[in-house]
């Protein structure tokens, strides 16, 4: 099991990654963008039965007109993560105790909506590219 937690520690949790690599995503849409403050957003998707709740105390909810959520710590702000699809995790990476005595290999296997790509970001050369945001299926399978 990984864990992982938040700034200030209010938010922890763990995960079931069992592979190496740990296959991520980068969405580099302008929402993306924005919540992150940077070039893209890393991210993993896993099944809510590899996803559990250490501490959870006090999460905010933002959520545009459109469907988009964000998720935070209502102390540190940091992103946080939140089900979907009743029976999913998203999990922002940089949460995620990786580096910790035994180093875990990440791999981004994917790019998501390049239209949007910020000019200065170099992309992962063998992992896939999509000019918009796929469909969830097709996301999933590239994250197994």
């Amino acid at each position: 099991m990984t864990s992982g937690q938040c700034l200030c520690g209010n938010i922890e949790f763990l995960c079931d990654l069992q592979q190496p690599p740990v296959k991520i995503y980068q969405c580099h849409c302008s929402l993306c963008k924005k919540q992150s403050g940077s070039s893209s957003n890393s991210a993993i998707i896993i099944p809510s039965e590899k996803f559990k709740w250490i501490k959870n105390q006090g999460i905010k909810v933002w959520q545009k007109d459109t469907g988009f959520s964000s998720h935070f710590c209502d102390n540190c702000g940091c992103g946080v993560p939140n089900s979907f699809a009743n029976k999913y995790y998203w999990l922002p990476v940089g949460l995620l105790d990786l580096n910790s005595e035994v180093r875990v290999e990440v791999k981004v296997v994917a790019h998501f909506c390049l239209s949007a790509q910020s000019n200065w970001h170099e992309l992962n050369l063998d992992s896939e590219k999509f000019q918009e945001l796929p469909e969830l299926p097709k996301i999933i399978a590239l994250l197994e």
